[in-house]
């Protein structure tokens, strides 16, 4: 399995910090549901493509493509399209 460019790309602005464990009312504000987000990004980023997680979910390139779509929807951005 791999991910495409722009996958990888994201991944690695994502790759520094921690991630997101506190649960209760911050993850009913927007910010905090995009910073699990990108803990999640980074908990697969560790994990690896084909593997599993703590929870038993495999980590695909299509996990990763809709959290990246979820974290964009969340933050109103969308990260520039390639022409590769």
């Amino acid at each position: 399995m791999e991910l495409d460019a722009l996958t990888n790309a994201y991944l690695q602005q994502l790759s520094t910090g921690t991630n997101y464990v506190d649960s209760g009312d911050r993850l009913a504000s927007r910010t905090g549901l995009i910073a699990f987000y990108k803990g999640q990004l980074r908990k697969f980023n560790k994990v690896g493509l084909g593997k599993r997680t703590e929870f038993d979910v495999m980590v695909t390139p299509e996990l990763i493509a809709v959290t990246i779509r979820r974290l964009e929807e969340l933050s109103n951005i969308r990260l520039p399209k390639t022409t590769a």
